[in-house]
């Protein structure tokens, strides 16, 4: 075997399945290793197993795949394991969002701050603690790589309460290259359908940072020339457009060039996930006297995400089945962000990528253990290795911590089930501001979703 075997926890996951099939297939450094599927549900892992066979058909690709609904019958030996899985999602996160606007919070994605990111760690961390307890004794040497929101609390359980593995976390939303063409775009380097050349990514420089969901481009250069100014006009315009086309009627992507106009006037950068961020400050909240700009946020639609996920799995199937020509899903333009990791630590390729870790002293008015989501090199050897990044400017930073702490609080509480820690990780939390409230949606949210969170909440 000259290519890694890697464990893909969750494999029918609505992101992840598909674009880890085509890299384990189309790259020669992946090509050869084994591609190991786990799924609980019996049906989707059969789905997966005939779509990455097909896969090596069509493409003649020496790796092979194996599966199974019992992740340790493929555990062994494993060189890499991504999580990628979540019960029921769209449905527990309109739990979430539905008691959270009952009493005046709302959440426009409900999968990382607010109470919806606080219960769905709680839901989450135990299994990804359970899979790392396998990892442990089944192939303790592999990395385990997260891919399940919320990213930065997931990767704080992982290094603070399973330390003997190594472990770090991703979110797609800085996925490199690909992200770089997106920002030279809204800079004005190149036009809206024009590729970057090498020579143009070597004279543009940025600063992007921060934690999960919540980081900012505080540094936008080309050839020298400051281009913050030019991404605020670039974000004036598509707002503008935007107004007269009509906003979204989607939670997640409406109206977010505004939001994002917004942002950058308060804290003078960038929010490179505003369709998060706008959902993890109070300004949008509708709170005050005067009317909100642009609008205070919806709530998370998760009908539509449900939906949305069905007709995922639809096409899935039928790429799996053969009803769509093959040759469709092998033209798809890129693969994933962790297998794209994956590819460059077991090659020793070098290439950067944005990696949720720990600090290490790369954002300097930091805590060094603080989990930050930064521009990384990384390899076999030592994993994430943050790049410098320098101070993160006065409001951001202030931001930031408070983010922090909530996400600190929350792994907390999920491990320990106490009480009283959720309660200080709710009343950490920057959209929450009535301690009677906190408490109503903790009972309430506690007993809808006892079916899922561990017993030990209801022992106390």
């Amino acid at each position: 075997m000259n290519g890694p075997k890697v464990a893909v926890i969750g494999a029918g996951s609505y992101f992840f399945g598909k674009p880890v099939i085509w890299n384990m297939v189309k790259s020669k450094i992946l090509s050869g290793g084994i591609l190991a599927l786990v799924d609980t549900d019996p049906d989707k892992l059969k789905t997966m197993m005939e779509l990455a066979q097909r896969a090596i058909d069509a493409t003649g690709s020496a790796t092979k795949v194996i599966g199974s609904t019992n992740r340790c019958e493929v555990l062994q030996d494993c060189d890499f394991v991504v999580l990628s899985f979540s019960e029921k999602n769209s449905w527990y996160r309109g739990v979430d969002t539905r008691i959270a606007k009952k009493y005046g919070i709302t959440m426009c994605s409900s999968d990382t701050i607010g109470p919806g990111g606080i219960f769905r760690a709680m839901r989450e961390i135990p299994e990804v603690l359970a899979v790392c307890s396998d990892v442990e004794e089944l192939c303790p040497d592999a990395w385990v790589i997260n891919f399940i929101n919320p990213s930065s609390v997931l990767g704080i359980a992982l290094m603070r309460y399973a330390p003997q593995i190594k472990s770090f976390a991703l979110c797609d939303g800085n996925h490199l290259p690909h992200a770089i063409g997106y920002y030279m775009r809204l800079a004005g380097v190149i036009e809206e359908h024009e590729t970057q050349t090498p020579a143009m990514v070597e004279k543009f420089e940025y600063k992007i940072g921060g934690i999960n969901h919540c980081t900012f481009m505080t540094e936008c250069r080309y050839d020298g020339e400051d281009r913050l100014p030019v991404v605020k006009k670039n974000l004036e315009n598509n707002a503008q457009m935007e107004r007269m086309t009509g906003p979204s009627p989607k939670a997640k992507p409406r109206l977010n060039y505004e939001y994002a106009l917004q942002l950058m006037d308060i804290y003078g950068a960038y929010p490179t996930a505003v369709s998060h961020t706008k959902e993890y400050v109070p300004f949008f909240q509708g709170y005050g006297v005067m009317p909100n700009t642009p609008e205070p946020i919806i709530p998370f639609d998760a009908y539509n995400r449900a939906e949305e996920m069905a007709d995922a799995w639809e096409k899935t199937k039928k790429f799996a089945s053969g009803e769509t020509p093959f040759e469709e899903f092998l033209s798809l333009d890129h693969g994933d962000h962790a297998t794209d990791i994956i590819e460059s630590m077991w090659g020793n390729l070098g290439k950067p990528f944005f990696i949720n870790s720990a600090n290490r002293g790369a954002i300097t008015n930091m805590p060094e253990d603080a989990f930050v989501e930064l521009e990384c090199s990384v390899d076999m050897a030592n994993g994430p290795q943050p790049k410098p990044f320098g101070d993160m400017p006065r409001g951001i930073l202030g931001l930031q911590m408070q983010v922090l702490d909530t996400h600190e609080l929350t792994a907390e509480a999920a491990v320990s089930c106490d009480h009283n820690i959720l309660l200080r990780a709710m009343m950490t939390d920057p959209l929450v501001n009535n301690i009677g409230d906190a408490r109503m949606i903790i009972k309430e949210l506690l007993k809808i979703e006892k079916d899922i969170l561990p017993a030990k909440w209801y022992n106390s």
